[in-house]
């Protein structure tokens, strides 16, 4: 069983990529396109000015977001006000909470956004040549790596949102996470993607086919790298007390899901008790783990090779179960 919301692409190359996207999604990034209307002169100008930051550094990804909007019939700048359209208004929306546990073999991730945004998440596995990934995917945000991404590169990357009072010109926290998407196994590129000045930021939490956690923490002009221990609990304030300064004061739902994800997850927790976990519901609609905004869940199990989704626009169907075998062949 899968998801009737559930896609395969495919092609040889990550341009043949794009042309599939916008021939699947034309339709509903033409209707985002139609209901841009808040989008102001000023807004348009940051638009063109991030796009062509993230041109100079990932003229790749611009590539395929061509190649997407071509095929969608629609102008590449529309595309990309919709992909970054939380970076062209005041949007402090908090966005999802992670556990990794079982020395990096079990990770847990709910995310949340609005509740209308539960019909703009789907499932998406994505065969580019020899790569393959299988993700959490939002329909308005084109290169994907936003959510939760799983890639036979060698990495399991989930994203929290991070409020954080700096910014600056640069390349947008979303295609900053779809670099490290793409991050293959063993190599060292991770110095070299942070070295980019970037316009906004997001919590990145990867753990590579081994189990080994990496926690990457950025704003805008600042990121912390480390190695914590796990189990590792992270939700949308900055842990690392330097960066913290350049944050927003933490939310009281930040607060609290963190505190009750740290309170249940323990070094070795089973798929059931993992669900449980991301279920709980113990704080009420707002501030619990499993909220009001929650639109989609992931358990991800190294030892079983598999991954558990869980759509709240299919809620009916509960959990359904994806193989993940391809994170464990190299390329």
């Amino acid at each position: 069983m899968v998801h009737a919301n559930y896609y395969e692409v495919e092609g040889s190359d990550p341009l043949e990529i794009g042309r599939a996207l916008g021939l699947q999604f034309g339709d509903k990034i033409r209707g985002y396109i139609a209901d841009l209307e808040d989008v102001d002169d000023a807004a348009w100008r940051r638009a063109r000015m991030l796009l062509q930051q993230t041109e100079k550094y990932f003229p790749e990804y611009v590539a395929e977001m061509q190649a997407y909007a071509d095929a969608a019939d629609v102008e590449l700048l529309d595309l990309w006000a919709v992909a970054i359209e939380d970076q062209l208004s005041l949007d402090t929306s908090e966005r999802c909470t992670t556990v990794v546990t079982n020395e990096g073999r079990l990770i847990g991730h709910n995310e949340d956004w609005d509740p209308d945004a539960s019909t703009e998440i789907c499932i998406l596995k994505k065969r580019a040549g020899r790569a393959t990934s299988l993700e959490l995917y939002y329909c308005g945000c084109p290169l994907g790596g936003v959510a939760l991404s799983i890639s036979s590169r060698g990495h399991v990357q989930a994203i929290n949102s991070i409020a954080h009072a700096d910014g600056r010109n640069g390349v947008p926290k979303h295609v900053v996470a779809r670099a490290l998407s793409d991050l293959r196994f063993g190599a060292d590129d991770l110095g070299g993607i942070l070295a980019i000045p970037r316009s906004s930021g997001f919590a990145h939490i990867l753990v590579d086919r081994t189990g080994q956690l990496t926690s990457i923490e950025c704003t805008a002009t600042q990121h912390r790298v480390t190695r914590p221990e796990m189990p590792f609990v992270h939700t949308n304030h900055l842990l690392d007390p330097v960066l913290g300064q350049r944050g927003l004061v933490a939310s009281e739902s930040s607060l609290h899901r963190y505190k009750d994800a740290a309170a249940m997850a323990s070094q070795s927790v089973n798929v059931t008790s993992m669900m449980g976990l991301v279920g709980d519901q113990s704080r009420g609609k707002s501030k619990s783990i499993f909220n009001r905004n929650t639109i989609a869940r992931a358990i991800v199990d190294f030892d079983k090779q598999t991954a558990h989704f869980w759509l709240q626009r299919e809620s009916g169907k509960g959990w359904v179960r994806y193989s993940i075998d391809f994170l464990f062949k190299p390329e």
